[in-house]
């Protein structure tokens, strides 16, 4: 079926486009307010010729009423539209029906489908639907395999369940990305930060899948003025990554609740001193975690949750393991930790730093490695290493080349070669804390470490590099992100700073050349594969190009197109370029 465009303007129009809708169909959603309106669709597009039910202009059209989006099949994007207002949402006696949903109904996922540039704003139920916590309700739910979620804005959540749950079938890898979304201004339920649980913004998995891969990435997100509970994001299956995001004035932690061989890389921690904030959480085996920044996290605990603190926070926090939670026994239990790497992480006036056995049980991690890590404490009593568990006897603990100012940590890890300084390891910048041109730091990490090829601002790691988690006079600019970085009407908005990465499994046959593009020419190829779709969007998340290549490979002009940096996209492959 050739392409085909029709612009609807009533529910009735597009359910009538939707049944006659096919691969290469455009439906486009006229300006205005749109109420009680159901985007149901089961059908099968193709990479070339998707389905795409969009926004006439973006930002321009609302869903308000009870109003939601079911895509089951393949290839079809939706896009465009802001949901508000909400009202008579449909509910059982356990759930609302979410927002949206990759699936059509339990026989019909969505593969290959696309949430982008949408916009959810407090589109929750009723005050006292609200305030329960026996009704879950849960803004988006993911299923299927290779669908993306981007440059969507979630504001305003409420109530029990997650903004973002990805429901994945254990027996498939789904291979999510989740890139360029703006999670703001979350209330928590009941009277403080994680008196409820299912609050966080994004979990991916369950008890029951956290043993099987999914190969989700969770990259370039902002999360802020966010309290729900202890997981910000909450990773229950195995090879995920999670890098790039900005999480700021914010309580709770990124945890990897259940899962193994997880990378947590190039995020920014900066918790403003929110009472029960830490940075990073850890429970599984065989994990990664480099280039982290956190700064000013505090694990104390508010009156309304009995004051104290909470030993299950901190910069990073080794959870202790429980001995019934193993060989694929007590999915929900609490997995040792084993074989973990924390190397070139920076921790900015923290409370604690490295915290080893946190929470309720006792077995210490195995098989753990931290090194190259600056740790700046706020006072000589701070602890910047916390050995809550010891080492089991036959694992001990390895510290190398680490570095501290002010601050504790046990004799052993000085005794073994790491550093103390009085003054000038990091000196404090506009955007965070940095390498002075005389830290000590410079050029002082020790071991290799295939992974560590560049810093957290995105410069390159020489082969005699610094500690910590940047690279002096590397050249990156990949500073955090602000609230002002993120459009007023849909998803992520104009920054100079805004960076834009590739989708790390299928980018790698996807060439563009020259850059930066000089002629007004842009070349593109795609191995062996036909190009197919491709999208041209610019840094405020605007699609500006659309067409579509049926070889594999051509010239893009460019040449109207004004000086800038782009995201090339061309199935779910993207890349960067400069004009």
């Amino acid at each position: 079926m050739g392409a085909t465009a029709q612009l609807v303007n009533s529910n009735a129009a597009l359910a009538t486009a939707i049944t006659n809708a096919g691969p290469g169909t455009t439906i486009t959603l006229a300006d205005g307010v749109w109420t009680d309106t159901f985007v149901n669709i089961k059908k099968t597009a193709t990479a070339e010729n998707p389905i795409i039910i969009k926004a006439q202009t973006p930002g321009q059209v609302f869903f308000e009423g009870n109003s939601r989006v079911a895509m089951g099949g393949a290839y079809i994007t939706f896009q465009g539209v802001v949901f508000r207002n909400p009202s008579n949402l449909v509910a059982t006696t356990t759930t609302l029906e979410p927002v949206v949903k990759f699936r059509y109904d339990s026989s019909n996922t969505c593969s290959n489908c696309t949430l982008t540039n949408v916009k959810i704003d407090a589109y929750n139920g009723t005050a006292a639907q609200s305030a329960t916590t026996t009704l879950v309700y849960k803004w988006v739910l993911l299923y299927g395999q290779y669908n993306e979620i981007s440059y969507c804005s979630f504001t305003g959540k409420n109530g029990i369940g997650s903004t973002i749950n990805d429901n994945r079938d254990v027996t498939t890898a789904n291979y999510t990305k989740i890139h360029h979304n703006y999670f703001g201004d979350r209330t928590f339920v009941g009277t403080y930060v994680d008196q409820n649980n299912d609050q966080d913004a994004i979990r991916i998995g369950n008890s029951s899948t956290s043993l099987s891969d999914s190969y989700t990435e969770v990259y370039e997100n902002l999360f802020s003025n966010w309290f729900g509970e202890i997981e910000v994001i909450s990773n229950k299956s195995c090879k995920n990554k999670y890098y790039n995001n900005t999480f700021k004035n914010y309580s709770g932690s990124l945890t990897l609740r259940h899962g193994n061989d997880c990378e947590v890389y190039g995020n920014y921690f900066l918790a403003d001193n929110n009472l029960f904030s830490g940075g990073i959480r850890v429970l599984g085996e065989n994990h990664k975690i480099y280039n982290n920044y956190i700064e000013n996290v505090n694990a104390t605990k508010s009156a309304a949750a009995g004051n104290g603190t909470s030993s299950n926070l901190g910069g990073i926090n080794l959870i202790g393991g429980i001995a019934t939670s193993v060989n694929g026994a007590n999915l929900s239990g609490y997995y040792q930790v084993k074989n973990i790497t924390i190397t070139n992480n920076t921790f900015v006036n923290v409370d604690s730093g490295l915290r080893l056995g946190g929470g309720s049980y006792t077995l210490p991690a195995l098989g753990m490695v931290a090194a190259n890590n600056i740790f700046i404490m706020p006072t000589s009593a701070s602890k910047a290493v916390d050995e809550i568990r010891p080492a089991d006897a036959s694992s001990a603990y390895t510290y190398t080349g680490n570095m501290k100012q002010s601050g504790t940590w046990p004799s052993n890890i000085t005794a073994s070669g790491n550093l103390t300084f009085t003054s000038g390891l990091l000196s404090a910048g506009a955007d965070m804390y940095r390498l002075p041109s005389s830290s000590p730091a410079i050029d002082a990490g020790s071991g290799s470490y295939s992974f560590l090829t560049k810093d957290i601002l995105d410069g390159a790691r020489p082969t005699l590099f610094d500690v910590g988690a940047e690279e002096f006079g590397a050249g990156g600019t990949r500073v955090p992100y602000k609230v002002a970085d993120v459009g007023v009407k849909i998803g992520f908005g104009a920054s100079s700073n805004l960076a834009v990465v590739s989708n790390n499994i299928k980018s790698s046959a996807l060439l563009l050349y020259p850059i930066p593009v000089q002629d007004g020419f842009l070349n593109i190829s795609f191995g062996d594969s036909i190009v197919g779709k491709v999208q041209i969007i610019d840094a405020q998340g605007k699609v500006v190009k659309d067409i579509f290549i049926g070889s594999t490979a051509d010239r893009i002009d460019i040449s109207a197109l004004p000086k800038g940096v782009y995201v090339l996209k061309a199935g779910t492959a993207t890349k960067l370029f400069v004009k």
